[in-house]
């Protein structure tokens, strides 16, 4: 899952810096979870986990995404997308 960023106003080392908006309803590809009677494979991103957003720095008042942002899919049962490689390593302001 690749995310993709819906503002280009704000960079950091470059690229667009994602916000909380940027991966709630982010669409997964690749579900790894089958399905089955009882499971049903992930196909997007439903909401973020505790801790995935700055809590100083907000991008036209949305907050910004934090390298360590988690995700909550709409898979049955849910599961967790977590960020690998986040492509930018450090932020001043």
């Amino acid at each position: 899952m690749k995310l993709i960023p819906r503002q280009f106003q704000v960079l950091a080392q470059g690229a667009p810096v994602l916000r909380l908006v940027d991966l709630i309803g982010a669409p997964i590809v690749g579900c790894t979870q089958p399905p089955t009677p009882a499971t049903v494979p992930c196909t997007l991103v439903v909401s973020p986990l505790p801790g995935s957003t700055s809590l100083t720095v907000s991008i036209g008042g949305i907050p910004a995404l934090i390298a360590t942002a988690k995700g909550i899919t709409n898979g049955v049962p849910p599961g967790v997308v977590t960020v690998i490689s986040p492509g930018q390593v450090a932020v001043q302001a």
